[in-house]
């Protein structure tokens, strides 16, 4: 299966890991896992295969895309505490290589909110908020994706292939 440098980038985030700590998993350089995820090396190599089984064996699992969906990762079981989604935005955002500066400005959400959203330090979140994020990576075409009784939520490009689409400030 391809994998995208984006579903790298979704996968890290998902876990709440940095890049010292996924480079620490195959023995490659921190500096190379920041190449990888920005997609300055090809992703057919057996480093790529090695990150690809850290990440499984981690529980993440890498979605290829299918049919009218894109590629994505997620959890591979349910029942990942995540309150509020905070995990599951923070992989979005990272799916869709945004910064939390971009994300306020296509959201209207303060990046603040965004930030300690993201890091479980929020005491509630209001439907009107989840929906202008939600929003926002829908416009991004990313999808949250929920969880089941079989496996665990996550976050997935809504087009096959998400780089031959026009990014969202462009017009169509």
């Amino acid at each position: 299966m391809r994998i995208l440098a984006s579903q790298f980038r979704a996968a890290r985030a998902l876990l709440g890991k940095d890049q010292e700590d996924v480079a620490a998993w195959v023995g490659l350089d921190r500096r190379e896992v920041s190449r990888w995820e920005a997609a300055k090396y090809k992703l057919f190599s057996s480093d790529a295969e090695d990150l690809q089984k850290a990440f499984e064996k981690n529980g993440i699992a890498f979605l290829p895309a299918a049919g009218t969906q894109g590629a994505g990762v997620r959890w591979l079981r349910p029942g990942q505490k995540d309150r509020f989604r905070g995990a599951q935005f923070r992989a979005a955002r990272a799916m869709a290589n945004q910064s939390m500066r971009d994300l306020q400005e296509i959201s209207g959400v303060n990046r603040n909110f965004v930030t300690r959203l993201e890091t479980g330090q929020i005491g509630g979140l209001n439907l009107e908020t989840l929906k202008k994020l939600e929003q926002a990576f829908a416009r991004l075409n990313i999808e949250l994706t929920v969880e089941s009784e079989s496996w665990g939520a996550g976050v997935r490009w809504t087009v096959p292939d998400p780089f031959s689409q026009p990014a969202a400030s462009e017009p169509q």
